[in-house]
């Protein structure tokens, strides 16, 4: 909705917010790309917040965790769309414009920060796993993405280091995803009742690693290689979130509503009714 009404009125949002000071940045097809994904996580954090209304109250806690993760996603996204939440960096490569400041989107990484431990915690919790390894997954997550961060804004070729950092924190999430989540998977009594939703959960699994696993690719092509602008990096970035949050994160979310939530340890405790004391 909010992608059609620019539309119709103009994207001014650089107008408004110009990338000043930078050689390598974005433009208007650009910005219109965010307002659209933002629509799309807007539009995600509603449908998560009707469906945790449909369901009782001690059985929300996916929906709960996935609408944080789009409202987080839904606001990075709004950040970006209207230019800001930036700051240029002098590029090490030259494939850009012959190489300039660089604009880069720390509001991005934020974003991902709050949002894809999230998307992790609810992977895991999902296949069972008690929950210092949920924490641990999460933790190390949020290593993954401060090192995208720090490597961004890093001028030097010391930026690969952070790259390798990040690489060495989402091998040991893939490590816990490809194979203790399987492993505790297969201890849950209530996946013995739907066969089939053993192997789509795997299915789903192997969907997340892949996804989280192109995210170096984009950051070595965009942030880190200056090989594409900052508008294909976008797009990049974009469809990666869409496909995980939206897609992804929403088929665990249905997924989740035939699971056992007292076996995964997950039910939120309802509250107790006052004792109305009688005075004699």
């Amino acid at each position: 909705m909010v992608a059609s009404l620019l539309a119709r009125a103009g994207n001014g949002a650089l107008d408004v917010n110009p990338s000043t000071g930078t050689e390598i940045h974005l433009v208007t097809s650009g910005s219109d790309w965010y307002w659209t994904v933002f629509s799309l996580m807007g539009a995600t954090a509603i449908g998560y917040t009707v469906l945790a209304y449909i369901v009782p109250r001690r059985e929300r806690f996916f929906h709960y965790t996935s609408i944080a993760a789009a409202l987080f996603s839904a606001i990075a996204y709004f950040t970006m769309a209207s230019n800001l939440g930036w700051t240029p960096v002098q590029t090490e490569f030259s494939h850009q414009q012959d190489g300039g400041l660089r604009q880069v989107f720390y509001a991005r990484y934020i974003g991902w920060f709050m949002s894809a431990p999230l998307i992790i915690l609810n992977m895991a919790f999902f296949a069972g796993l008690n929950w210092v390894t949920a924490l641990f997954m999460a933790g190390v997550m949020e290593v993954y993405v401060i090192s995208g961060l720090v490597g961004s804004v890093v001028v030097s070729t010391y930026k690969w280091g952070y790259f390798v950092f990040g690489l060495c924190a989402w091998v040991l999430v893939f490590y816990n995803l490809a194979f203790v989540a399987p492993q505790s998977l297969n201890e849950l009594n209530a996946m013995t009742v739907e066969p089939k939703l053993r192997n789509y959960f795997r299915i789903l699994l192997a969907g997340v690693g892949l996804i989280y696993s192109l995210y170096p690719i984009a950051w070595g092509l965009s942030e880190g290689g200056n090989v594409i602008t900052p508008t294909s990096e976008g797009v990049f970035y974009g469809i990666l979130d869409l496909i995980a949050l939206p897609v992804l994160n929403t088929m665990l979310l249905f997924m989740s509503r035939k699971m056992d939530i007292d076996e995964l340890g997950l039910g939120i405790p309802e509250a107790k009714p006052v004792e109305q004391k009688t005075v004699a």
